[in-house]
């Protein structure tokens, strides 16, 4: 198989499966009551800072909803991103097929890109639906999209992340809830351990948010590009990828 009809098989199966659009559901759901909350609240807090004669210029939607909105984006798939790649090695060994795969011509580095590729997809796909937050925002005052270019930057790249963890933790078993767990513990200490909270030290604390995967995205959602940061996620997910190449290398010999 090549790594497009791998693409297209999976790609396929998110597409016949109810739990993508599940997962698209509740992610919408609770980012369009976020946005709707963060409307309100700014509206009121405008209204009563012109009230007291209170500067309101540096108060704007980007830095106050914006902002805020991607944050939020990135916590959310802390939990939803291992549900969307629980099944893409379990299920393959759950169903024997796994040992099909192994023996087949295919390369395995084939087959584990093609993979990630078609989970990343998805969940840009679900991401870019979310541009009618920024498109609401251009209505209502004047939006930087070059901000909004780097926070989606920022998105889509801790994204893949995030697709990548799964897809390591799935390699490691054939049930699906344990892949899931297993990623979100991962993705949890990646996530709030590694942004420093419960750091015994400061020291330690500059360790972990030197290592987590929180730091360059909340730089890229506050309209920061930094090469580093760029670098750094991308060699996140070309470890775990070759992380998830020896697991089943091991299982193949």
């Amino acid at each position: 198989m090549t790594l497009m009809h791998i693409i297209n098989k999976e790609i396929r199966h998110y597409i016949y499966s109810p739990i993508a659009y599940i997962l698209a559901g509740v992610f919408h759901a609770i980012i369009g009551y976020f946005f709707y909350n963060a409307m309100v609240g700014y509206s009121r807090r405008v209204v009563e800072m012109s009230g007291s004669g209170t500067p309101t210029e540096s108060f704007t939607p980007m830095t106050v909803i914006f902002q805020g909105l991607c944050n939020s984006m990135g916590t959310i798939f802390v939990l939803l991103a291992p549900l969307l790649t629980m099944r893409l090695i379990a299920d393959e060994k759950r169903s024997r097929t796994m040992e099909f795969l192994a023996t087949s011509p295919t390369p395995l580095a084939s087959f584990l890109a093609g993979k990630f590729l078609a989970a990343w997809l998805v969940y840009l796909v679900m991401i870019c639906s979310s541009l009618y937050i920024p498109i609401t925002l251009d209505l209502l005052s004047r939006v930087n999209w070059s901000h909004v270019a780097a926070a989606y930057l920022g998105l889509a790249l801790v994204g893949g992340a995030m697709i990548s963890v799964g897809l390591f933790t799935s390699t490691l078993t054939d049930k699906q809830v344990v892949a899931a767990v297993l990623s979100i513990g991962i993705l949890v200490i990646c996530w709030f351990v590694g942004g420093g909270i419960g750091a015994a030290s400061q020291r330690a604390s500059d360790m972990l948010r030197e290592l987590s995967l929180y730091t360059p995205f909340s730089n890229m959602i506050a309209g920061l590009i930094d090469l580093r940061d760029i670098v750094f996620l991308v060699t996140f997910i070309l470890i775990m990828l070759f992380m998830s190449h020896r697991v089943l290398e091991s299982d193949r010999w």
